[in-house]
């Protein structure tokens, strides 16, 4: 029975890889970002953006790729985190971004420093595959602050290799978030989209109301569904903070994340880069 059992799992997984590769392939846009990036909100909101303006009663609007179908003028819309970045040392991360040639990507990035912290309440708090202290996490090689950076600047030196390139970063969406979503979606190509959609749209995601989607699991997916409802940190929208990990980082750990940033973050970043006097505790 256990032989049986593992040849199953690998037949599930070999189909679910085989599926992976065919949409990877399929896919006109890419929605591509670093783990904790905030993708989840920007999917959200073309999700709600797309259901209004098509007059759908899709439940999961977090599942782009099922608003594609032939009688609607939709590109096939594919968000991902460009092969788990978050579990591999940098020079573990794929360099070969050829795959996207010929299609489009939106690349969303976010301050470093927020990613960071951010991940480390996803892997203690919601995922539970990392035991160690914040001060011990920005040490680690494998998904912690070199990783992040190093992705970053993967993706910085291959802008060139997709058809077309927008970069959209956390901090814009937070500033200006109907003008950002519409940035997003003209790329994409759906500009027929009305401003007062957007606005809806916009409305129905604030932090408060996907806090209260989270809570109820209200789009059947494990991708917004509270982990322990009575651990705010382990929520998917955990605290939709700019600069949040202040809060977190301190001392001799915010200094090694920020000389990283200062001393290897592509230039294209560098609203990231600090002197190095400034956030020092």
């Amino acid at each position: 029975m256990a032989a049986i059992s593992r040849q199953r799992g690998l037949v599930r997984r070999l189909v679910q890889r085989i599926r992976r590769q065919w949409r990877r392939r399929r896919a006109d846009v890419h929605l591509v970002s670093y783990p904790k990036c905030g993708r989840t909100w920007l999917v959200l909101l073309i999700g709600k953006s797309l259901q209004l303006h098509y007059g759908l009663k899709n439940r999961n609007l977090l599942k782009l790729r099922a608003f594609t179908r032939p009688w609607r003028d939709i590109p096939y819309i594919l968000q991902h985190h460009d092969g788990g970045p978050e579990f591999l040392l940098p020079e573990e991360l794929k360099t070969d971004k050829s795959a996207y040639r010929g299609r489009k990507v939106v690349f969303m990035v976010r301050d470093p420093r927020d990613v960071l912290v951010s991940s480390y309440f996803q892997k203690t708090r919601r995922n539970r595959n990392y035991e160690g202290s914040m001060d011990q996490y920005v040490h680690e090689r494998r998904g912690s602050i070199e990783t992040i950076v190093t992705f970053y600047n993967i993706w910085a030196r291959n802008r060139e290799v997709p058809r077309d390139f927008l970069i959209i970063r956390y901090e814009d969406l937070h500033a200006d978030t109907p003008g950002e979503l519409r940035r997003v979606l003209d790329f994409i190509g759906l500009d027929a989209i009305a401003d007062p959609t957007l606005q809806e749209a916009v409305d129905f995601c604030r932090f408060d109301n996907m806090r209260k989607l989270e809570s109820r699991n209200a789009l059947g997916t494990s991708a917004l569904s509270a982990r322990d409802q009575d651990d705010q940190d382990s929520f998917k929208t955990r605290r939709g903070e700019v600069g949040g990990y202040h809060e977190h980082l301190h001392g001799e750990a915010l200094e090694h994340v920020n000389a990283i940033i200062r001393t290897r973050l592509d230039p294209l970043f560098a609203n990231y880069i600090k002197p190095a006097h400034e956030d020092r505790a």
